[in-house]
């Protein structure tokens, strides 16, 4: 298996201006941090950083991945998904049975990237191709119509840690191939398996609240290490 890295990173950001960019831990940015946690991981054949933006560029090239220019058209909120994924791998100076592994900057607290590669290999015999990440939730959850999804009222109320958990794709890292990934235009392959994160692991930050709990849980979790290496 040959295995990359794809750290998406486009400039703009409609729910937390400049999110990608701004300063996240002791001066450095969600992209330097996710940039540095690939790297350091060993895991990777290469990281590669795909934006329309030059001082993801410049971070790039500082830090020592390779920088992968992205049409600035493939980063509007109204361009397709599908669109966008295809064209940002269609970028990729690699071949399509190349392994591709979806790193996003806004999951700063996730960084087990040698061991969800590895437990894609073992799955392969089982018949996957692919594998992603989720955060397992056992609460006590109701639907739109406010019924119960996974307990019951009354006497048949179960204590919590009995609760079936319902699984949250938090999109830290999926791992497929490159040729899967444009076959179901989508970066989760035709049979996935998954691979369980803490829940604070999985945080995925979209708006400021998020970026926020974020830095309190990675100064908690991950504060001492050096993910620049």
């Amino acid at each position: 298996m040959r295995v990359v890295a794809v750290i998406p990173a486009k400039g703009h950001s409609s729910r937390l201006p400049d999110k990608n960019f701004r300063p996240f831990y002791q001066e450095q940015s969600l992209l330097e941090i996710k940039i540095g946690q690939c790297l350091a991981s060993g895991a990777f054949e290469e990281v590669y950083v795909s934006s329309d933006d030059d001082r993801a560029r410049k971070v790039a090239e500082e830090i020592g991945a390779h920088f992968v220019p992205r049409d600035s058209r493939l980063c509007l909120d109204s361009t397709p998904w599908y669109e966008v994924l295809t064209g940002v791998l269609d970028a990729l100076p690699e071949d399509d049975d190349t392994w591709i592994a979806w790193c996003p900057v806004t999951s700063p607290l996730f960084r087990r990237y040698a061991e969800v590669i590895d437990a894609l290999r073992q799955r392969r015999t089982e018949g996957h191709n692919s594998i992603a990440t989720v955060t397992p939730l056992k609460h006590y959850y109701l639907n739109d119509k406010y019924i119960p999804i996974n307990h019951q009222w009354g006497v048949w109320h179960a204590y919590s840690q009995n609760v079936s958990p319902l699984y949250q794709l938090n999109l830290a890292c999926i791992l497929s191939q490159k040729l899967e990934m444009k076959r179901c235009l989508y970066q989760i392959g035709s049979r996935p398996a998954f691979f369980h994160t803490e829940t604070w692991e999985g945080l995925d930050i979209d708006t400021l609240e998020e970026f926020e709990l974020a830095q309190w849980y990675y100064q908690r979790y991950l504060g001492g290490a050096h993910d620049r290496g």
